[in-house]
């Protein structure tokens, strides 16, 4: 299970940033950092993860077996980028050189024991299940950022060594000063590995697209995955875990080895709600609770939800609902949203509808866009600086796009005037927004100076008689208080010449 980067010929980088103290090499490990033991996944085998701070440590036949099993998986060319094997003088400070852990069957108590076994010539092909580094994944002042490395050697496949080494990983870290660990080069056809990741609370925090030239992939690049996650968080990163001790307590009707007493309190309380259905022909065994499918192992989730989403391409809501009414498992959302970011189809539609969203904005921010034409001002406004449009702007200007395609009422521009005129009459005249400014109509004009017409009951205060003239202007201005003035006004309006008097 690779998680690296580095040449494996530079020189050894150590943490210089973070808390204090600084590792030395080969210096006393931390408070904490002592053998764990652990138990495998048939729950009745018991192995022991030894911590080592310097190469100086660990006996010269397990540093030359751990050193060939690491040149065999480079040689398979699907899982680590180096293509030449690493000789023993190069293992030993590669992988031991900051801090370095192997995984040994047995109970074993301290190195002193490991360096017996060595002396009494014990096969460490049979003894030695894998092995898994910690060290700076930049130098200097990113140090207090960690890498890993993971060895599962050929004898111990398939017996959950990978992710009992994960989860060890993730509790020494943060007491050896790191804060956050990245896995720069996971290839996405290490199944395996990727299970396991996703499994501990990993997140993929970047694609490297076309990384690998995998020996049994030939002719064709692969993905590399870069995860990323937070230590020291108390996430339940071991419900795969406990979903597989409460299937081995209901078969087996007793407790798994190194149980102590609160677990096998939380066993016969999950006995009570859980149900294991026996395999049945084809139909392998299965977990229930309350009548959903127990599902722990986190690449059967992706899986399940891949296909529920490709049903429909739905939302993470809907996708979510649809999957927790068949099936259970732990932060079923979170791999939802992972399958949904993944999903080619839903990407593509993504990119056409943002595309589609700027191409409008651009359309609609043109000049030869503008839906009312309006005059020119005789001062020019001043302009704002350039930005690219908010979320907001966008949905503006798609209801007003809509808005003008859905419009029965056709918009002319004629010279920038709201209504067709003819050009003999505009001659001459200037734009202005000022009525006041305009010449005076020349029908108008020739009838200035004729004498008022003879009209009777002028004195009179009894309400005219609103004719259409008088409905259409209505809103324009308001009527004068009586007749005469309202007489006046009009004829005035309309050019005639008029004293106070008449």
């Amino acid at each position: 299970m690779p998680a690296m980067l580095e040449d494996p010929t530079a020189p050894t980088i150590y943490r210089t940033s973070g808390d204090m103290p600084y590792p030395l090499p080969g210096a006393a490990l931390p408070a904490g950092i002592v053998p764990r033991q652990v138990t495998l996944r048939d729950r009745v085998t018991i192995a022991t993860i030894i911590p080592f701070s310097s190469p100086d440590q660990v006996p010269i036949t397990l540093l030359a077996y751990l050193a060939d099993q690491l040149s065999r998986e480079i040689e398979k060319g699907d899982t680590y980028p180096m293509i030449d094997p690493l000789p023993l003088e190069s293992f030993g400070p590669y992988w031991f050189g900051v801090f370095g852990a192997v995984m040994i069957l047995g109970d074993v108590l301290n190195i002193d024991e490991v360096h017996h076994m060595s002396r009494s010539g014990c096969d460490w092909e049979k003894a030695c299940l894998g092995s898994f580094y910690i060290k700076p994944n930049y130098p200097g002042r990113s140090s207090h950022v960690c890498n890993g490395g993971f060895l599962v050697t050929d004898a111990s496949r398939n017996r959950g060594v990978g992710r009992l080494m994960g989860e060890t990983y993730l509790e020494w870290a943060p007491k050896l000063g790191y804060t956050y660990s990245v896995f720069n080069l996971v290839y996405e056809t290490n199944v395996a590995s990727c299970r396991i990741w996703d499994a501990l609370g990993f997140k993929r925090i970047g694609r490297v697209k076309g990384c690998g030239n995998l020996k049994s992939y030939p002719g064709e690049f692969v993905d590399a995955i870069i995860y990323g996650r937070d230590l020291g968080q108390d996430d339940d990163f071991v419900s795969e875990e406990r979903f597989d001790k409460i299937r081995f307590y209901l078969k087996n009707g007793k407790y798994p080895n190194g149980a102590d007493r609160a677990e096998k309190s939380r066993l016969r309380s999950a006995a009570t709600h859980y149900k294991l259905i026996p395999a049945d022909g084809d139909r392998p065994e299965k977990l229930v609770l309350k009548g959903k499918e127990v599902i722990s192992d986190p690449q059967r989730q992706y899986e399940i939800a891949r296909t529920v989403h490709h049903k429909s391409h739905g939302g993470i809501n809907k996708t979510t609902a649809a999957i927790a009414e068949a099936y259970h498992w732990v932060r079923i959302k979170e791999t939802v949203s992972q399958v949904i970011r993944n999903c080619p189809e839903c990407s593509e539609m993504n990119k056409g509808l943002s595309a589609m969203r700027v191409q409008q904005a651009r359309v609609m921010s043109s000049p030869q866009a503008s839906i009312t034409p309006t005059q020119p001002s005789r001062y020019q406004p001043r302009r704002e600086p350039s930005r690219s449009p908010s979320p907001s702007d966008q949905l503006q200007m798609e209801a007003a796009q809509h808005a003008q395609m859905t419009d029965p009422v056709p918009r002319f521009n004629n010279n920038n005037y709201d209504m067709p005129v003819d050009p003999a009459l505009m001659d001459g005249v200037h734009q202005t927004t000022n009525l006041e400014d305009l010449p005076p109509s020349p029908f108008l004009t020739a009838g200035r100076g004729l004498p008022l017409p003879q009209l009777s009951s002028l004195d009179s205060s009894a309400p005219v008689a609103r004719t259409n003239e008088d409905t259409a202007m209505a809103g324009v201005e308001e009527r004068a208080p009586t007749a005469r003035e309202e007489l006046r006004r009009r004829l005035t309006r309309a050019g005639y010449r008029t004293s106070p008097n008449e």
